[in-house]
């Protein structure tokens, strides 16, 4: 089995995804299989997936992830309802007779907090409620993953309020009770999720009566205030490299059943097998490399 796959975006140096996709292809035994990065914007995007039609994937990262949804409209590729719904995607993979565009950022927000939320004691009076931090791109992801984690209200904390619409819509027409608040006070939540740069998270307020809950930063930054002060209140911080791990599990998974589709002896992306030898590569290819940095 072959694959040769890339990670797309600007800047791109700093991204992770070639250690982990890299890791796990050492640990599924494909040694032929490549991952490269390629420094791309926007405007490149479309001809860039034209001339490089032998590559069997693609994770896109920012600002790519927009017009990769935008593309697949054009040419027809399908949407799974995590890029359709969100109208944002990471993932492009061929596959045999199709072209396979997803948002798998959803995945990775579930997977990440799944364990905690569900063995945590959550506010008694917020069980269902979440608070987001954001109203971009990768908080309407956020939102789509509250939804499978159970939450049924989910606050926007803004600075803008008319840069919300999209959540908003996106989150009625989901059945979900959303509004938008000030960036300032964050209520009693099972759940509190940041989805803003390290450097753009102000110093916030949070209510008192807090008693449970999850707390992520997508951001994953080295430390992060905003995770120290969920934890200080109570909330069990769940730092962003968990979910970009969880991520990139998904799509490598998707990256080996497409490969194994073309060689008609495909393996299932939601083989939770092949996701735990995926996972458990790519943890510790970002664990060595945190070691290495800190030695």
């Amino acid at each position: 089995m072959t694959i040769s796959a890339a990670v797309l975006g600007r800047p791109i140096t700093h991204s992770k995804s070639p250690l982990l996709h890299r890791a796990a292809f050492r640990a599924l035994g494909l040694d032929e299989a490549q991952y490269r990065s390629f420094d791309l914007g926007v405007d490149e995007l479309d001809s860039f997936l034209a001339s490089h039609r032998d590559q069997i994937g693609f994770s896109l990262t920012m600002p790519l992830k927009e017009r990769l949804v935008e593309l697949a409209h054009i040419h027809g590729w399908e949407l799974d309802d995590t890029a359709g719904l969100t109208g944002v995607a990471n993932t492009l993979v061929r596959r045999d007779t199709t072209t396979l565009v997803s948002n798998t950022d959803v995945q990775g927000i579930v997977r990440a907090l799944e364990p905690s939320l569900g063995s945590r004691r959550r506010p008694a009076e917020a069980s269902d409620r979440a608070t987001v931090l954001g109203a971009g791109a990768t908080a309407a992801s956020a939102l789509l993953a509250c939804r499978e984690l159970g939450m049924t209200t989910v606050e926007f904390l803004v600075r803008n309020p008319d840069r919300a619409d999209h959540v908003l819509e996106l989150g009625r027409g989901l059945g979900m009770s959303v509004s938008t608040a000030p960036l300032s006070l964050i209520a009693p939540s099972a759940l509190v999720i940041s989805t803003l740069p390290a450097e753009a998270v102000p110093e916030l307020r949070w209510s008192p009566g807090r008693d449970g809950g999850v707390a992520l930063d997508v951001a994953y930054a080295s430390e992060s205030s905003f995770l120290r002060a969920a934890e200080t209140h109570g909330l069990t911080p769940i730092e962003g490299t968990m979910m970009l791990v969880e991520q990139a599990v998904a799509q490598s998974a998707m990256f080996v059943a497409a490969a194994g589709d073309r060689a008609t002896s495909g393996n299932d992306p939601e083989d939770e097998n092949l996701r735990s030898i995926i996972a458990e590569a790519m943890y510790r290819a970002l664990d060595g490399q945190s070691a290495s940095a800190h030695g």
